[in-house]
């Protein structure tokens, strides 16, 4: 079919397969089959919602669907689509670059399956920054995708040192309402599956091996027995050579290639995969034969370990390969406290792109490799990847020193800006001084705001006006604002600044003024500075105007504040005056306030309009409002309610919204339910509201109740619930509950939590049981969990491992050990 009627293909026209969907082998292996009978559960109400409501509003969304694999993400989706949208085209893009080019028009299924392969690195950033203006543009539309916790955690993670590479990654992923998760069991029907399961032998069979654990999908397409081959090491099921290919491929992606790996990645970590026997006997044809093997189907009910691909222009051999999905969770899980062999890191500068360079480059920092770390970042610089000239820099003034970091530092303007923050949270303000004086002479505009500050910060406010005043001249207003807000206590001062900042034509200098003055207590200034950065364009002080005119007496003026900010597109002021309203006992005003925000988009408008109506008594309105607030985006109006009424005992009313808000997509609220029917004492009834939860796809509810009742002396109340919560894939529920009895004191139970937290593939647990062995001063076995934890790419272990080796005896080579380790790092394969 020509690419343009590809294009204009609805989800019935798309072979599933070719969108992400699994297909469930026969019992011969045979793969063309129709998919088996669709089960809908809980998840699948709130996605077809939130669909159908993106057609009936003529509105835009973005849904994404997590959860872990083979557990019926893409099969979700699809359905859905084809139910509720079964004439809109499905636009499935190849990669980000493919996504940033589409012509995406209206009434149109963009479909993002595995959405992180679109959302890794500089072409990521673009592509969710292209993402961001198609849903704010287009309409309507609908933007699917699906992705698994771990790497939804990995894209909305805060960074450490505080800097943010991809902050429309971050906007896009935690926009509100986006995320929909998905439970990895079928166990909600009964019934239902069993009826189908007897007219499917493959649905029969997989229910067979499944058990009690409901795990039918993953049975389905034959995960559990990949792993289990892979489980059983080399040279059983799997050749050496054969188990090396497939574990590299898997420490690959773990480790950050986005895409596919090249099959000379392949062949240069595997070796390190395999003992010095394996390496002598694999004969010359061992990589051929490996991936020959690898990616052919093999018999009983199980998919090919690798999936061929070829990324190179033109057609012909394959190139890549990508490992199947669920074998690939499992070995992420196993060897999520393992750093690869030395082989792996040579191997990672085959890495297809920049990004993937410098993802393994950040990898193998993380895990204190420093000289892999280097070296991936170098090729990453000579790859032209934006961001991999500063980590090197930053990296090498640990390992060389600051004149060789300056040299990589080069005229790099990110460089020396993240040299100067590294150096300032370093305490040595003289040097990140002047790295920020570097970066802004290279193009940093926000080298000049930096300056002022530090030289106001050491209390020579003349050099801060002299830093402002030279960031004035270069066109950066920024620095004058900078040092009005640090000088807010001293209003002459602030106003100086302020007005300096007005000089150079910067409106919000103006929204400075007006706080000046409102300090002072000058209230028909602080107005007059606030209209004129309203003229400016500066449209948040119509909000400030609402509040000014509000404490002048005059409501009028305050509703036609709030006006104006709605007609220049902001129309918080509402939201404001409701507020103000509502904290005046002035109830029917607020509700009016909220109700012209409600009009103007304000999602939080519809909610605040049920809990006044709850308040009021009027639960019919309560309700209402919620509903409408769900059907602008909001399912948190259901979770007010609910918490609103379990905390004034009405139990059926709570349970009623918590259903809403579940329906609607916020499984919050069966979390709440459970914890305040626990402190109520209804353990019967905590653990109904923490089943619905798991339900859908959340197995929080039963990880806090665990906690709760060992806080309450429940130990064997807590072990059910931590196990039902480890059972349900809450990998880190042990960790939180050996928190909670170390801070009760009972450490021989914390350890105990830690060591099944250690099992259950929580590389955090390792940290943990450092910090406990350490502080028993049982400092060999400190080092050991630390180092698990350090080679888990936990920043925080590193400082924890050092503190443990300087513990042991003898003192003077343990000091020695750590000074050299600070500077150096670990070994590649160490």
């Amino acid at each position: 079919m020509p690419d343009g009627e590809a294009r204009r293909r609805t989800a019935a026209q798309w072979d599933p397969v070719r969108l992400g969907v699994h297909p469930a082998p026969g019992p011969d292996s045979t793969l063309d089959l129709p998919l088996t009978e669709y089960l809908p559960r809980p998840h699948d109400e709130t996605l077809r919602q939130r669909l159908a409501r993106t057609a009936a509003t003529n509105d835009a969304v973005f849904v994404l669907l997590v959860g872990r694999s083979a557990s019926g993400k893409t099969r979700a989706v699809y359905e859905a689509v084809a139910a509720v949208l079964p004439d809109w085209p499905v636009v499935h893009p190849a990669d980000a670059d493919e996504l940033i080019a589409a012509d995406i028009g209206a009434r149109t299924v963009l479909w993002l399956d595995e959405t992180q392969r679109y959302l890794n690195g500089v072409s990521g950033e673009r592509a969710a920054r292209a993402l961001g203006r198609l849903l704010d543009q287009v309409a309507p539309l609908a933007v699917v995708g699906t992705m698994w916790p771990e790497h939804l955690r990995r894209l909305t993670e805060s960074r450490r040192d505080g800097e943010d590479e991809s902050p429309y990654i971050r906007a896009l992923l935690t926009r509100r309402h986006a995320m929909i998760a998905v439970p990895d069991t079928l166990s909600g029907d009964t019934p239902a599956l069993a009826a189908a399961a007897a007219r499917d032998p493959r649905l029969a069979a997989a229910v067979r091996a499944a058990g009690p654990g409901h795990r039918v999908l993953q049975h389905l397409t034959g995960g559990p027995e990949l792993v289990r081959r892979w489980e059983m090491g080399p040279d059983q099921w799997f050749t050496a050579p054969e188990h090396a290919v497939l574990t590299a491929a898997v420490e690959a992606r773990r480790l950050g290639h986005a895409s596919a790996v090249p099959a000379r990645l392949l062949m240069e970590a595997a070796a390190g995969f395999m003992d010095s026997t394996a390496r002598a006997t694999a004969g010359k044809e061992w990589f051929p034969a490996a991936i020959g093997a690898l990616t052919t189907a093999v018999r009983r009910h199980s998919p090919a370990p690798l999936i061929a691909e070829r990324h190179e222009p033109g057609v012909g051999d394959p190139d890549s390969y990508r490992p199947d999905d669920y074998l690939e969770q499992h070995i992420r899980r196993v060897r999520a406290h393992r750093a690869p062999p030395a082989e792996f890191w040579t191997g990672a500068s085959w890495a297809r792109t920049a990004d993937d360079l410098y993802a393994f480059g950040r990898a193998a920092e993380q895990r204190r490799r420093y000289g892999c770390a280097a070296a991936l970042y170098e090729k990453a610089v000579q790859q032209g990847h934006s961001r991999a000239r500063a980590a090197w820099a930053v990296l090498r003034e640990t390992t060389d020193g600051r004149a060789a970091a300056e040299e990589t530092a080069a005229t790099d303007p990110v460089a020396w800006a993240a040299l100067a923050v590294s150096r300032e949270r370093d305490g040595d303000r003289t040097a990140a001084y002047d790295a920020y004086r570097h970066a802004a002479r290279a193009g940093d505009v926000w080298a000049w705001p930096a300056m002022a500050r530090i030289r106001e910060e050491e209390g020579d406010p003349a050099a801060a006006d002299a830093v402002a005043a030279l960031a004035a001249a270069a066109g950066q207003p920024l620095a004058w604002r900078t040092l009005g807000r640090m000088r807010a206590v001293h209003g002459p001062a602030a106003a100086k600044a302020f007005e300096q900042a007005v000089g150079v034509g910067d409106g919000w200098g103006h929204v400075g003024l007006a706080q000046v003055a409102e300090r002072a207590g000058d209230l028909p200034e602080a107005v007059e500075h606030a209209t004129r950065a309203a003229d400016a364009g500066v449209t948040a002080a119509w909000a400030r105007l609402v509040g000014l005119h509000r404490s002048l007496g005059d409501p009028a003026s305050a509703v036609a504040a709030a006006t104006g900010g709605a007609d220049a597109g902001n129309p918080e002021g509402w939201s404001l005056l409701a507020q103000l309203r509502h904290a005046d006992g002035d109830l029917p005003g607020a509700a009016a306030a909220h109700r012209e925000a409600a009009a103007l988009g304000v999602g939080a408008a519809w909610r605040e309009l049920a809990l006044l109506a709850e308040s009021d008594g009027d639960s019919v309105a309560a309700e209402e409002a919620a509903a409408q607030a769900v059907r602008t985006g909001d399912p948190e109006a259901w979770t007010a309610l609910a918490e609103s009424r379990e905390e004034r005992g009405d139990d059926t009313g709570a349970a009623h919204a918590a259903a809403e808000a579940a329906r609607a997509g916020d499984v919050e609220a069966w979390i709440t339910l459970a914890r305040g029917r626990e402190r109520a004492g209804d353990a019967e009834g905590a653990e109904r509201a923490a089943d619905l939860a798991a339900d859908r796809g959340s197995p929080a509810a039963w990880a806090a109740l665990s906690r709760m009742r060992e806080r309450a002396g429940d130990r064997d109340g807590s072990r059910r619930a931590v196990l039902r919560a480890g059972a349900l894939g809450a990998s880190d529920a042990w960790t939180a509950l050996g928190r909670v009895r170390e801070e009760l004191g009972d450490t021989a139970a914390a350890e105990r939590a830690y060591d099944r937290g250690c099992e259950a593939g929580d590389t955090e647990a390792y940290a943990a049981l450092g910090a406990l062995y350490l502080e028993q001063g049982r400092s060999a076995e400190a080092c050991a969990a630390y180092r698990s934890a350090v080679d888990a790419g936990l920043p925080d272990a590193w400082e924890g491992l050092l503190s443990a080796l300087a513990a042991q005896a003898p003192r003077a080579t343990s000091a020695r050990t750590v000074d050299r380790l600070r500077t150096t790092g670990l070994s590649a394969g160490g």
